[in-house]
């Protein structure tokens, strides 16, 4: 049999699709541009005939009709991560975080559920059309599809012909594809561009101080990072092995400042574990043979990161307290986003020869009070707010930057991490800073 032959024999609709679904079924999603919008748009419809369904997904968008409360007793939501809007959907009890390092994601839900005895009855992701070989790419995202497919009882695949095409560890071939059907209108999910802020230019200035020219580089997305692609425009010979490839980076590298020639790890190319951003960058690593998504169990893993000389991790973080313990996913009882891959690529760097890492973070920050109305806190802390998860431990810790400055706390005591935290701080909350450290027998 063709390969057209066996597209056109497990080819569906969306309607037979859902229609196969039973109560009770766990359901892997695809993210970013994986991310089955066709599936989503419809899902809506099992309302009354379905229930109980799990689906694992990092959701990007926020317009699904699934999302609507009427439709909770259809579905609940594990995550790996939060995007903002899963904060309602949260407190509504209709999404729960699973918490994982995105190196070993993967591996820990399958150790999970084969532990409880559960099947991942269904791995269903948004692909590119299928070329003469057979074979469909997952977009831009590798990520740990290759585990989930080849654990799942059924792998289903929505064909859309404006996903990128990719190299690396997304390719998926028919052979392994039980049900095909085809995106009703195009569309893949986008990030809009984030704009820095003043606050955002003066840390990202700060960290482009210590990224040396034939770095290799990873960075997080949001405005900081942002910042710091403007300041890194000059330098050169800059690499990238990241979990996460963004419009910042394509920008450094339109610029010419990365050319990954001194990278002494997978040179001449980008390694990456997913591509996320806005319609330019998916056009950019689409049939780029000079892009290599590879799976999160490798990129991420930490003794491959730390393989790159010269790595330099770059993340946010919410607060930081005086030991240097880093919160960068929750805050108390709200959580925001997920660990992702920040301990991996934090102790990579560690590990790595020459390599550095930096926290990054406002020194204040905005807390809406019950009675509605705000009030400016410091983000460096004498502790972290109680039930606040520890991201980072005070062990991993390299370097915290906030608008006021850089705060070394590899090698040091409590006491001087207490004073350089300190040093950053806003000044409006020094002497305080001071007071608590002396309380708390910091210095």
């Amino acid at each position: 049999m063709s390969y057209r032959e066996q597209y056109l024999k497990k080819f569906t609709t969306v309607e037979g699709v859902l229609d196969s679904l039973k109560d009770g079924d766990y359901i892997f999603c695809g993210s970013a541009s994986c991310e089955p919008l066709t599936f989503f748009n419809h899902f809506h419809t099992l309302h009354g005939k379905r229930h109980n369904i799990t689906l694992h997904f990092n959701q990007l968008t926020s317009n699904a009709p699934m999302f609507d409360e009427k439709y909770r007793d259809l579905y609940n939501i594990e995550s790996a991560f939060f995007s903002k809007n899963y904060k309602r959907l949260n407190e509504e009890g209709m999404v729960s975080l699973m918490p994982a390092h995105l190196h070993n994601t993967g591996r820990d839900t399958i150790f999970r559920m084969k532990l409880n005895g559960q099947h991942m009855n269904v791995a269903l992701f948004t692909v590119s059309p299928m070329d003469k070989h057979g074979y469909f790419t997952t977009g831009s995202t590798a990520g740990y599809y290759r585990e989930f497919i080849d654990f799942a009882d059924r792998v289903i695949v929505e064909v859309n012909e404006s996903s990128p095409r990719t190299f690396g560890d997304t390719y998926l071939h028919i052979s392994e594809v039980d049900m095909i059907y085809e995106s009703d209108d195009h569309k893949i999910a986008y990030l809009p561009r984030v704009q820095p802020t003043e606050t955002d230019r003066l840390i990202g200035k700060a960290i482009a101080e210590i990224v040396n020219d034939g770095d290799t580089l990873q960075l997080g997305i949001g405005g900081i990072p942002s910042a710091c692609v403007s300041e890194l425009m000059h330098k050169r010979d800059l690499g990238i092995h990241t979990e996460m490839l963004n419009d910042g980076f394509v920008d450094l590298i339109k610029a010419g400042a990365v050319t990954n020639r001194k990278k002494n790890y997978f040179p001449n190319v980008i390694v990456t574990a997913f591509t996320q951003g806005c319609k330019e960058t998916y056009d950019f690593v689409d049939n780029n043979p000079g892009v290599l998504h590879l799976s999160s169990t490798f990129t991420n893993s930490p003794w491959v990161v730390a393989r790159n000389d010269n790595f330099v991790a770059i993340n946010a973080a919410l607060m930081v307290d005086l030991m240097g313990q880093t919160a960068s996913d929750a805050v108390g009882k709200s959580q925001i986003s997920g660990v992702g891959g920040q301990n991996d690529m934090v102790v990579g760097a560690k590990e790595s020869k020459g390599g550095r890492s930096v926290i990054a973070l406002h020194s204040t920050r905005k807390l809406k009070k019950p009675d509605g109305t705000t009030e400016m806190i410091s983000t460096i802390t004498p502790t972290l707010p109680y039930g606040t998860p520890v991201t980072l431990s005070r062990n991993d810790n390299d370097f915290v930057c906030t608008e006021y400055g850089m705060a070394a706390l590899r090698g040091a005591s409590l006491k001087e991490r207490a004073m350089s935290l300190i040093n950053i701080a806003h000044p409006d909350f020094r002497d305080m800073l001071l007071e608590e450290a002396k309380r708390w027998y910091l210095i």
